[in-house]
């Protein structure tokens, strides 16, 4: 994540992002691809997926699996 974007972002989010990247072989947010983690490229179960469908836009989701933060987007295949 770019330093530029930081005072864009609230503090919490910066620190859980900064928390999961150390933990996370360096990636601490991943898109959301059809349906699967761009991080570690594993496929969404259906009942994971349908609580990120019912998640407000704004919520934080983290990936289950490898706990980054799953950023979604129109291919996000919701």
């Amino acid at each position: 994540m770019s330093r530029s974007l930081g005072p864009a972002l609230p503090a919490d989010l910066l620190a859980l992002y900064d928390k999961v990247r150390a933990q996370a072989s360096g990636i601490g947010a991943a898109m959301l691809r059809r349906g699967r983690c761009e991080g570690c490229r594993e496929s969404l179960p259906t009942a994971e997926l349908n609580a990120i469908r019912a998640a407000a836009p704004d919520e934080v989701i983290r990936h289950e699996e490898c706990r980054r933060i799953l950023v979604r987007t129109s291919e996000s295949g919701l």
